[in-house]
Parts: structure tokens; C-alpha cells; sequence
């Protein structure tokens, strides 16, 4: 994995700099963007709709224009030239295929626009679908091939002409869930074998994590974080992160107490916890303690080097390898702990009153902006 920041010796081979997209002037998609991407990294674009996501990614192939700002290819301004001498793969979610094409013409397609000639375009067209497995269907229609492969062919297409980044945009959306965990490894192995540098936009964190090496978390046209998978998921910067990078449990009080390296939360309910501590804390400021449901233990006595809180268990959901566990607190609070499905576990009864334990450094308080601020 790459790390969250560009090594010192390399400039980096996408940059974005203060680049804002407005269409009305006074609301902005992206807002003051700074962004860079390493020759070889995968890069995800994470967010709910309307985040900026994909406008960041259009900008990069030359559909949208920046209001302000430039964008740099290899050090070279990127943002004054037109989609089509970008040289940049694009991979949409509805596979864009020409259906009155054989699979062969429609990946020769972008190498025709560019003039090659028949005996480069049929070579480049058979080392292509090769690469995705699809060798022998040439021949065939989009019509006559599954969603998986139709999507294979829109990769090779878009690996045809050999570009210096590819784009995708939420391409395996239209999938059904196996289909698209197997197109995940897919593309993972394809951007290993060929060093692509990829810029990958997704709604799904879990499509996120599995995939890149970094991930830029966007809400309301800025990056929250930009980090690498484990980072994001284990160390979010803010609640916005937290809540929407996996399932958390965001437990809300004030902060009652500081140390370099920690923070003290009275809950709502008067109980007592703590957990690492995130910057932008401050004495008696509301926070909220983001917890993962897999970090949490049902039952356990000895809580010594724990957070201990007393709930009811709600609800007992089987989710296979585990069993989710929705639980109330004293005052009212929920929070949810996922119990793995292993031998001698005795899981507790609906209605039961158990203990809820988990370390402290399983755990991060975060600050907790204000009503109607942005995260």
C-alpha cells in the first residue's frame, strides 16, 4: 500500500490545485480541492451523492471544466485540453458499448479514432481482450455476453490504447454481488500485472477498502480525509469519516477530561468512557465516541483495562460467520456489537442484561460540530 502522503522524491503524476466547480456561482460541488496521485497508485473517490466525487473525476477527463484552479498530468497542464488528447481510459457504470458492434470493433474502437492500422488495432485488440479473459468471444455482440463480461469488455477498451490513467466510474454498480466481488479482484489484479494508475469512483466503502491503495473520502465538495484503507477505517479524522467509512457506533456526551494522548467522555446518560483522542477537542465540548461493533465483548467480567457499559439486548440478527447484536443503554442510547459465529459461545437471550466491553484504544473521541456545520 501507498502511503497517505506522496514520498518526498516523487512529484506526483495527478495534481489538482484550488480547483472549485460551481455552476451557479455561489454553490460549489468541489470546493478548494487540493489533490495529488502517484504514477501507479489506485485511487478511490469515496462518497454519498452529491459529495463531488464525480465531478472531480470529470474534470480529470475533460467533461467539466474547473471554475478555478488547473490540473496537472506528469507536470503538464491537463485542465486547457479537450477529452480526446488526454490520452485517459474511461470506464462508465453502463458499460457504454456499441451494440450494433462485434466485441473485437468495439474495443478496436478508440485505436480506429486514433489512426492506427489494421495490423496494430486486430494485435492491440487480441492482447487486450486476452488480459480479461475474453479471448474467444470475440466475435460476439454485447447482446449475446452476461453484465461481467460486457463490463470486462468496456475495461479492455479502455486499457486498448494503452492510456497513462484509467477512470472508473462506479463501474461495477449495475452488478450482482458475487459478480461484482469477483470483478474487484479482476481490476486489482489488472492494475498490478500493468501498473495502471487508476482513479476509481464508488458509493460503496467496502468496494473501497477492498481495492486501493488510498482513499479520499469527499462530503459537500471537499475531502475529509484522504488516507490509506486501514488508516481511514481504524483512525477516522472526523464523525462525518467515522459514521460513513463502516458501521460505528457514535456514542455522544462531553469531553471531561484531556491528556496528550487521550480523552474522557461523560455520556449523555452520566456513564464514563474514554477512548484516543482526535484534535479539535476541547474541555467541556460535545464529542462523540466512535466505536466499532466488532471491537465490542458481551459479557466479559474483567473490565479493568476496558470501557464498561450495562445494556439490553433489543435484537439477536444471524448474519452467517457472524451474529449482529443490537443493544440498548441506560437512557436510552443504542449501539450495535457484531459477536463472531464460532463453537462455545453462549450469545445472550433478547431482553437480557449483559455487560458491553471494549478497550480503550479500540476507541477515538471525536469532536462533534454543531448544528447545521459542515463535517
Amino acid at each position: 500500500m501507498l502511503m497517505a502522503t506522496m514520498p518526498e522524491n516523487r512529484s506526483p503524476f495527478i495534481a489538482f490545485h484550488d480547483v472549485d466547480k460551481t455552476y451557479d456561482g455561489s454553490h460549489f460541488v468541489v470546493e478548494g480541492l487540493n489533490l495529488q496521485v502517484a504514477r501507479g497508485e489506485f485511487l478511490s473517490l469515496l462518497g454519498p451523492s452529491g459529495s463531488g466525487k464525480t465531478t472531480t473525476l470529470m474534470m480529470l477527463a475533460g467533461f467539466e471544466m474547473p471554475t478555478r484552479g488547473h490540473i496537472l498530468l506528469d507536470g503538464q497542464r491537463l485542465d486547457d485540453k479537450p477529452p480526446h488528447q488526454r490520452d485517459i481510459g474511461m470506464v462508465f457504470q453502463n458499460y457504454a458499448l456499441f451494440p450494433h458492434l462485434t466485441i473485437e470493433q468495439n474495443v478496436a474502437f478508440p485505436l480506429s479514432v486514433r489512426h492506427l492500422s489494421k495490423t496494430e488495432q486486430q494485435a492491440r485488440v487480441r492482447r487486450a481482450l486476452d488480459m480479461v479473459e475474453l479471448g474467444p468471444l470475440g466475435g460476439r455482440r454485447p447482446a449475446q455476453l452476461s453484465g461481467g463480461q460486457q463490463q470486462r469488455v468496456a475495461l479492455a477498451r479502455a486499457l486498448v490504447f494503452e492510456p497513462r490513467v484509467v477512470l472508473m466510474d462506479e463501474p461495477l454498480g449495475a452488478l450482482d454481488k458475487r459478480l461484482r466481488e469477483t470483478m474487484q479482484y479482476e481490476i486489482i489484479r489488472l492494475h498490478r500485472e500493468l501498473g495502471l494508475t487508476i482513479v476509481y469512483v464508488t458509493h460503496d466503502q467496502g468496494e473501497a477498502l477492498t481495492m486501493s491503495d488510498r482513499v479520499a473520502v469527499f462530503s459537500e465538495g471537499c475531502v475529509q480525509q484522504l488516507a490509506t484503507p486501514t488508516e481511514l477505517y481504524e483512525n477516522a479524522r472526523n464523525a462525518f469519516v467515522a459514521n460513513f467509512v463502516g458501521e460505528n457506533n457514535g456514542l455522544h456526551g462531553r469531553v471531561t477530561e484531556l491528556t496528550d494522548d487521550w480523552a474522557t467522555l461523560a455520556l449523555d446518560n452520566g456513564d464514563i468512557v474514554r477512548g484516543r483522542r482526535s484534535d479539535g477537542l476541547r474541555p467541556d465540548c460535545p464529542a462523540t465516541l466512535a466505536l466499532r461493533p466488532e471491537r465490542t465483548r458481551l459479557g466479559v467480567e474483567d473490565v479493568t483495562a476496558s470501557n464498561a457499559l450495562l445494556a439490553h439486548v433489543q435484537t439477536l440478527i444471524y448474519c452467517g460467520d457472524h451474529y449482529r447484536v443490537e443493544l440498548t443503554l441506560v437512557g436510552g442510547a443504542s449501539m450495535v456489537a457484531k459477536v463472531p459465529n464460532v463453537q462455545h459461545y453462549e450469545l445472550p437471550s433478547v431482553g437480557e442484561a449483559v455487560n458491553v466491553t471494549w478497550r480503550h484504544d479500540d476507541c477515538k473521541v471525536l469532536h462533534l460540530p454543531s448544528a447545521g456545520a459542515r463535517p
